[in-house]
């Protein structure tokens, strides 16, 4: 707004450059222009101010559809005021001499002329549109509704105002009507979504299967190759056992061969000795019986009784002690009538 400055009787106003200043004196327009800045006396002046920027103004509008569903339009107009001085003819933009403020509020008359200038053309398509069209192409099309009519009509120029644009902000219908309309998509979206987890826990199975397989088929190879570990260790142990009693039985056959050939040699050395012993015993059998032939002949030639004290003789020699000895007197005059030459009569 215009900055309005106290000096004695005088002011002095001062306008942003996107305000344009009307000032009147005597009903005559005195001065005009965007960011004015000068002197005046309030007594004889009437002041206007008019915004040259766009402005926007934002309304609803409540109607029904064809199938008689209220529906709620919220619109949004851009507009400017393209001719102040005509603007300030139709609508109140008077401003206080001592404070420089509208002393009424112009820009919501305005709204309530763009809402009233909007009514029409959006109620006229809403009359003949479903509820289901109008959702899915009203807001374009009361846009472009909007537009034509606000193009068309000739009040809104004769206001000095022009339309910059209109917004369409929402176009919705009634709270319960709309969480019907939901439901079908929400039902939708949700049994995708519940579809999706199905898929997922069906994949996570899947996996999980195929996991548990891979795991089966793991330990199955893992106890057929532990089935040939032990298969083949048995087989090792097998052999080694085999070896085993092949070299034992090749170590007992060697033993065996060798007490045979240690049997056979101390067989011949028995043998031989035997033979050696035999030839000794018949050389010395031999020779005893020779020496046995003297003596028997040395015996027959030897007269009783020098044989009888040969044989007292020996026999002293290899007797150790005598416990007791018998000597008869037939035994004893046998013996001394020998010694003494006579030999017994011959019987």
């Amino acid at each position: 707004m215009a900055t309005i400055s106290k000096y004695g009787p005088l002011r002095h106003l001062r306008a942003e450059p996107n305000q344009f200043v009307l000032h009147f004196r005597n009903g005559q327009l005195a001065r005009s222009g965007a960011g004015l800045a000068y002197w005046f006396l309030p007594l004889s002046a009437a002041l206007a101010e008019v915004p040259v920027e766009d402005c926007a103004t934002t309304f609803v509008l409540n109607e029904r559809s064809s199938d008689f569903q209220a529906l709620k339009v919220q619109c949004t107009v851009v507009y400017r005021v393209a001719n102040p001085a005509v603007a300030v003819s139709r609508v109140n933009f008077s401003i206080g001499a001592d404070t420089g403020t509208w002393v009424q509020r112009p820009l919501d008359a305005i709204a309530t002329l763009w809402s009233q200038r909007a009514l029409p053309p959006a109620r006229s398509y809403l009359a003949s549109a479903t509820l289901e069209q109008a959702l899915n192409r009203g807001s374009d099309a009361i846009r472009e509704a909007l537009m034509k009519a606000f193009r068309e009509d000739t009040e809104i120029g004769a206001m000095g105002l022009a339309l910059v644009n209109v917004v369409i902000d929402q176009l919705a219908p009634m709270a319960d009507v709309e969480k019907a309309l939901q439901t079908p998509a929400r039902e939708s979206i949700q049994a995708k979504a519940d579809e999706a987890i199905f898929q997922r826990r069906a994949q996570a199975v899947e996996k999980e299967r195929a996991i548990k397989e891979n795991e089966l088929a793991t330990e199955l190879e893992l106890e057929r190759k532990q089935e040939l570990l032990i298969k083949q260790r048995g087989d090792n142990a097998l052999n080694q056992v085999r070896q085993s009693a092949a070299a034992d039985a090749e170590k007992t056959r060697t033993e065996i061969d060798r007490l045979h050939a240690i049997a056979e040699a101390e067989a011949k050395r028995q043998s031989v000795s035997a033979t050696a012993a035999a030839d000794a015993q018949r050389v010395l059998a031999a020779a005893r019986l020779d020496e046995t032939e003297k003596q028997h002949e040395i015996w027959r030639n030897t007269p009783s009784h020098a044989a009888s004290g040969i044989v007292m003789a020996r026999f002293a020699e290899h007797i150790q002690s005598i416990g007791h000895l018998n000597i008869t007197p037939d035994l004893l005059a046998q013996h001394f009538r020998e010694w003494l030459g006579n030999p017994p009569d011959a019987k």
